[in-house]
């Protein structure tokens, strides 16, 4: 029987060399882990190698990792004709669309396998300058030793001000994943970042599924430099909807028919024919999952259960939407007394799942009652821990008042905002439920709660003036003929 040869990568197959290229192209932070002892002449695809000597080449001049986008460039700009260049884009793309079944796998199999050959390396550095017995070369060997152990090992200890400069003023610093919902995300810098936790604040029964769902769709199709055109990939969980009401949802959104109107006679044939001829069907089907969880039984932390088994099928969200937060269930075992410290472990381990996945996440919170038909629902009408909403490094809320729901409408603020300015708010937002679709085209807009405050107080000002005015009118004394 032939011995393989593990001296690269050839043993493990041409298909995880792919694997392994397309997660360190993605996951930013893996390929930093790895960048010191990764060797590109471990890949036996000579394309795999000229592809990671690029992307090191490029960290080691710009301190960051280079995007498909810039990857290609770079790429052309060594190739010697269009041939090559077309070649290498085949390649590239190859690359980027390898599916990454089982990526903690492809990820840990790496990292064994390239600290393990540092250790070789490491070991013949020491034999060749100790072999001898010679005990002055003692610390020089322990220091090789200790350096290789801790090569490809991930700890923080802290940043200066200068480090990675290029990185901090490119524009890709953050990947904002945008709501669709115009001046929100301007005032967002975007929308929702990758790696940031975003809450939303309202009552019972305001329109939470359907603001998620238009913010899960458009964040699906919305084809951008940072996802390569190809939209972001969502998770939609949900505890209280059905599957179907969500499809509903999603179909009257592209639609513009009411989910409660898609299966009556006269929109049907309309329906079908739209949902048939919709550009971005394939994209939605490809970027969306929808996942629904009885409530009052799972936590965050069979949150993150359930998107690790996602990545490790090929399917790695961008964006989570966690729709909503009462029906999680605390830790199993807490050690947390009362329920409000129990929902900030919730939230707060949210808020590390964003970071150390790199993911952003929305996640709906009911506001108290108080919330209940208010012109503006502020944070201290969110229900529950006021801890969730000192956490969260996004706070949105949506008011609706009867009047409010019968008209379509609603006032969105924006009341917390690490990304840029706060205490914007929105009055006159169109908010169609039964469609998703939410549009800021047409809305009185505020700087303040003191500027909106003002102008309502103006405007009741004015309203008792006017009846002021009708009822003295009708109350003055008729001229005499």
């Amino acid at each position: 029987m032939a011995v393989r040869n593990k001296k690269d990568m050839g043993y493990l197959g041409e298909d995880f060399q792919y694997r392994l290229a397309h997660e360190l192209i993605t996951d930013h932070e893996f390929f930093k882990d790895l960048y010191d002892i990764i060797d590109q002449n471990m890949f036996t695809d000579p394309n795999l190698k000229t592809v990671v000597g690029v992307m090191k080449e490029h960290y080691a001049k710009y301190e960051n990792v280079p995007s498909y986008a810039i990857l290609k460039q770079h790429l052309f700009e060594r190739s010697k004709n269009d041939i090559e260049r077309e070649y290498y884009n085949e390649i590239v793309d190859k690359i980027h669309h390898t599916p990454t079944e089982s990526a903690e796998y492809t990820r840990d199999l790496a990292v064994k396998f390239f600290k393990q050959q540092n250790i070789i390396k490491a070991a013949n550095e020491i034999l060749r300058i100790a072999g001898n017995g010679d005990v002055d070369h003692y610390d020089r060997c322990v220091e090789i030793l200790t350096n290789t152990l801790n090569a490809g090992e991930r700890e923080d200890l802290g940043s200066t001000p200068f480090e990675n400069q290029d990185e901090v003023l490119s524009d890709d610093y953050r990947i904002a994943i945008p709501t669709g919902i115009g001046k929100i995300d301007e005032t967002l810098e975007g929308g929702l970042g990758k790696g940031e936790l975003g809450a939303i604040v309202g009552p019972s029964s305001f329109g939470k599924t359907s603001l998620t769902t238009a913010i899960a769709a458009h964040a699906a199709t919305y084809k951008c430099e940072q996802n390569n055109g190809d939209g972001f990939k969502v998770l939609q969980l949900v505890f209280e909807d059905r599957i179907k009401q969500i499809q509903r949802k999603h179909f009257g959104r592209i639609t513009g028919v009411e989910a409660k109107d898609l299966s009556k006679e006269q929109y049907l044939d309309y329906v079908k024919e739209q949902l048939k001829n919709y550009e971005d069907k394939d994209m939605l089907n490809s970027n969306l999952r929808i996942v629904r969880w009885p409530s009052g039984e799972r936590s965050a932390w069979d949150v993150e259960k359930l998107i690790k088994k996602l990545r490790n099928n090929g399917f790695s969200p961008d964006l989570v939407i966690v729709d909503y937060f009462e029906c999680l269930a605390p830790k199993k075992g807490s050690l947390q007394k009362d329920d409000w410290s129990k929902e900030a472990e919730n939230m707060r381990k949210f808020e590390a799942m964003a970071g150390e996945m790199n993911i952003a996440f929305w996640i709906p919170i009911q506001g108290t009652r108080e919330s209940i038909n208010a012109e503006i629902v502020t944070m201290d009408k969110a229900g529950g821990s006021f801890k969730k909403i000192q956490i969260a490094h996004i706070v949105m809320t949506i008011a609706r008042t009867t009047e409010d729901i019968e008209n379509n409408l609603a006032t969105i603020a924006i009341l917390k905002n690490r990304a840029g300015c706060s205490g914007k708010i929105f009055n006159n937002v169109e908010f169609n439920n039964g469609t998703c679709r939410i549009s800021t085209d047409n809305v009185d807009e505020f700087d303040s709660m003191a500027m909106f405050n003002k102008k309502k107080k103006a405007d009741e000002v004015e309203f008792q003036r006017a009846i002021f005015e009708e009822v003295r009118g009708q109350s003055k004394p008729k001229a005499s003929g």
